[in-house]
């Protein structure tokens, strides 16, 4: 998958991201399915926290930040 089709994804974190060059797990929804991937973010963002991917690395790696989803919608992708 293209960096393009990550980057401004919002997903879920199944494995606390621990926070700088640490990494946690998060899950994304893809082509009507669910993909995990390793993520890191500058700070610690806990279990279950929505997420938004602002970056890829390589190794199916992702930088993110945590995501505040507007009241009253979904947890829906870009």
């Amino acid at each position: 998958m293209a960096a393009s089709q990550l980057v401004g994804r919002t997903g879920t974190v199944t494995m606390s991201i621990p926070g700088g060059e640490l990494l946690g797990e998060i899950e994304l929804p893809l082509a009507g399915g669910t993909e995990r991937f390793l993520a890191r973010a500058a700070a610690p963002i806990g279990l279950d926290a929505p997420v938004l991917v602002i970056a890829e690395r390589s190794g199916r790696v992702v930088d993110v930040e945590p995501w505040v989803p507007v009241p009253g919608t979904a947890n829906r992708t870009m």
